[in-house]
């Protein structure tokens, strides 16, 4: 997966705190180097850097998603998160994907 380092040195990080054996790791967005996604069923996290990657402290932008069982096209954002830090983006994985 070629993805911004910002994304890659996360990655690197959540596979020391979460049990990535559960997860699939979802690249919907290949042109943007700076987002992907985690999956655990039919719940679908986004993660991007995008608006952060020149910053001196990387923040992240998520989105926690509900993907229909029916039509997997139709995804229901539950929560949006914009400009957390990772401590408080971790806890939201884990809390969300039950990892």
């Amino acid at each position: 997966m070629e993805k911004d380092k910002t994304i890659l040195n996360f990655i690197e990080k959540l596979k020391l705190i979460l049990d990535f054996t559960l997860l699939k790791v979802v690249d919907n967005w290949s042109s943007d180097l700076c987002a992907f996604g985690l999956q655990k069923g039919n719940k679908l996290v986004y993660i991007s850097t995008f608006n952060f990657v020149d910053k001196r402290v990387v923040k992240y932008d998520y989105d926690l998603e509900l993907i229909d069982g029916l039509d997997e096209t139709k995804i229901n954002i539950l929560k949006e998160g914009r400009g957390v830090i990772e401590e408080e983006l971790i806890e939201e994985l884990r809390g969300f994907l039950e990892v």
